[in-house]
């Protein structure tokens, strides 16, 4: 797929201050929906609607995830917390800490699932990581395809 013939349309602002984003705002006032419904987008991503005129992808999400999974036997990245290696580096204590907080959180939140949906550390994440990759070098997200190891430093890659 050529991401660049796809004319994305954002209702926010970049999530990241140093990406140079090209996307196109949505007017302000403006409703997802109701610009589905006008003709003025083709599809919309994460929101849903009881309108009988609009149909989603995936009549049944779940067990379309399931079926995903059954096939890669990876949970897909959705969000990760990352570090600069400036911090990395001159705090390694910092970090050490706040991925500690997190894996408590998650152990207090009592989210025991199978599959783990909050997988921790570089090897947990590995084949995740791995397939996406793939799919930004395949998309021409990324100028050349990277290792898993590349994305961690020494600190980072030993968090368990």
């Amino acid at each position: 797929m050529n991401l660049d013939r796809i004319n994305w349309v954002t209702f926010e602002d970049p999530h990241v201050a140093e990406y140079v984003d090209s996307t196109e705002r949505a007017p302000k006032g403006s409703a997802i929906i109701q610009m589905l419904k006008d003709g003025e987008l083709d599809a919309v991503l994460g929101e849903t609607s009881s309108d009988p005129a609009l149909k989603p992808l995936f009549a049944d999400p779940a067990a379309e995830a399931a079926r995903w999974y059954a096939r890669h036997s990876v949970v897909p990245v959705n969000h990760l917390v990352v570090v600069t290696k400036r911090l990395a580096t001159s705090r390694p204590d910092v970090v050490r800490s706040l991925y500690e907080l997190l894996k408590r959180a998650k152990a207090d939140a009592g989210s025991a699932s199978a599959p783990d949906l909050l997988p921790f550390g570089v090897e947990a994440n590995r084949k995740p990581l791995e397939l996406m990759i793939d799919y930004c070098v395949q998309q021409a997200l990324i100028p050349r395809r990277v290792t898993v190891d590349e994305l961690f430093d020494d600190t980072t890659r030993d968090l368990n």
